[in-house]
């Protein structure tokens, strides 16, 4: 009987030890990047893809699943240097770090915000700054890395990856080049290739730049595993092609797909097993911990009170806003129309879903924010909330004070100002203009070809 155990416990060892030295396991590195303020989807339409909500939903069906997902952010968290944008970066830092992001390698626009606020955030965030080829002149200083050697922990034995980083000399344009100064990529990539050589199991170059310069660099650099890359690319599913082995893909712009490489860790190798661009559409259910960011977000845009605070332009000729009822008072039978279009209920689909602070969603739907006069918040400006007539026909100001002056003519490029391609792709002008055009009407007292239709 004993002999009969030891041979069990013989086997046993003997099969650990080969299970040991052939070990497989697998993680995913996923990129996101060129954001470009956006923190999630407007909820304009249906079927809208991105947001950080989703994507760490997506973050955690990995790790669910038992795998390892390292998520690298690839630059441009925003799109100006306005105050909104600035408040955006907080908040897509807070949420890159709920998510475990390793790295935030920096784009053009991150500079756009200001060294002040960019030497801030790299200061106080936990998540390293990456860019291999630049050198700054600022007396901010901004904390950030050449490149990044990160051990993959979880497995049997140590493993690295070497994030590298560039960006291209052709998007640091204007007021940048007074503090930024770009090196040549392949010239700085040089030494730092040289240094990790036997250190990194994979090398990955973070490219922010255009696609073609990507792609001069890894044929320069065989060495280099994956690059992500293509700045400005809108649709990235076609993005995906081989340098000799090595993938190179874009996951788009405004935050609305993932870029994933899939690798499998076996005997003391890593193997890539397959490159993926992923839609980040509804199918990923919403992030409890993102959606309350996202309701921090809207309550910082109230605290700041960024509706009354933004700079005004001022009208031509001393025009003024008026509002709707004050139309209605000729317009009657427009007026009542009006009423039961979903124009008229513009405003209220943003309170509904707590974005009446936004001056982003304001815009279009109020009348005249932005300008003197024109909407600046509910409290003051109750009577221009919803999308009314000025915001098609123009201030009425001066149509009131002379309402026998031609005024108010309308086409599709007035439509076309907020129903784009971001807020409204399936927009057809003749279908949608069916929709909201008013009955025939001349006021009593004004010549028929007086107004606008």
């Amino acid at each position: 009987m004993k002999k009969y155990y030891n041979a069990i416990f013989l086997l046993v060892f003997i099969s650990l030890i080969a299970k040991t030295g052939s070990s497989s396991d697998r993680f995913v590195l996923i990129f996101f990047g060129e954001e470009q303020g956006a923190l999630a989807p407007c909820g304009c339409f249906e079927g809208q893809l991105g947001g950080i909500s989703r994507r760490d939903t997506l973050l955690k069906d990995y790790e669910t699943q038992g795998i390892s997902a390292i998520a690298v952010s690839t630059g441009d968290l925003i799109k100006s240097p306005e105050r909104q944008e600035e408040i955006k970066m907080e908040y897509l830092l807070a949420a890159m770090k709920e998510m475990g992001c390793i790295l935030h390698n920096l784009g053009e626009k991150d500079f756009e915000i200001g060294l002040q606020a960019l030497s801030f955030a790299s200061q106080t965030n936990t998540i390293d700054f990456l860019c291999g080829n630049i050198e700054i002149n600022s007396p901010f200083p901004l904390k950030y890395k050449k490149y990044l050697l990160k051990e993959l922990p979880g497995f049997n034995i140590p493993l690295k990856i070497a994030f590298l980083s560039i960006i291209s000399e052709s998007l640091i344009k204007g007021h940048l080049l007074d503090f930024i100064r770009v090196y040549d990529p392949v010239q700085s990539l040089t030494p730092v290739i040289n240094q990790i050589k036997g250190k990194a199991d994979l090398i990955v170059l973070i490219s922010h730049a255009p696609m073609e310069e990507s792609v001069e660099i890894a044929e320069t650099f065989p060495e280099i595993g994956l690059v992500i890359t293509g700045h400005g690319i809108e649709d990235p599913i076609e993005s995906l092609m081989y340098v000799n082995n090595t993938p190179l893909l874009s996951h788009g712009t405004r935050g609305r797909y993932v870029a994933v490489a899939d690798y499998v860790v076996k005997s003391g190798s890593i193997r890539n097993t397959s490159v993926d661009i992923v839609p980040l559409d509804d199918k990923y259910a919403a992030s409890e911990k993102m959606q309350v960011l996202l309701k921090q977000y809207q309550q910082t845009l109230k605290e700041e009170d960024l509706l009354s605070n933004l700079p005004k332009l001022p009208l031509e000729d001393g025009n003024f806003y008026i509002g709707s009822l004050a139309c209605g008072t000729c317009h009657k039978k427009i007026h009542a129309h009006w009423s039961n279009t979903s124009h008229q209920k513009a405003y209220t689909t943003l309170s509904d879903s707590g974005q009446q602070y936004d001056p982003e969603c304001i815009r279009c739907h109020t009348v005249g924010f932005g300008y003197v006069s024109g909407f600046a918040n509910y409290d003051t400006n109750r009577n221009l909330a919803h999308v009314g007539c000025e915001s098609c026909h123009g201030a009425g100001g001066n149509h009131i004070k002379n309402i026998t002056d031609s005024y108010g003519k309308v086409n599709e490029n007035r439509c076309l100002e907020c129903h784009n391609f971001d807020h409204s792709p399936k927009f057809q002008y003749p279908k949608y203009w069916e929709k909201i055009k008013h009955p025939k009407e001349i006021p009593e007292g004004m010549p028929e070809n007086t107004h606008g239709g």
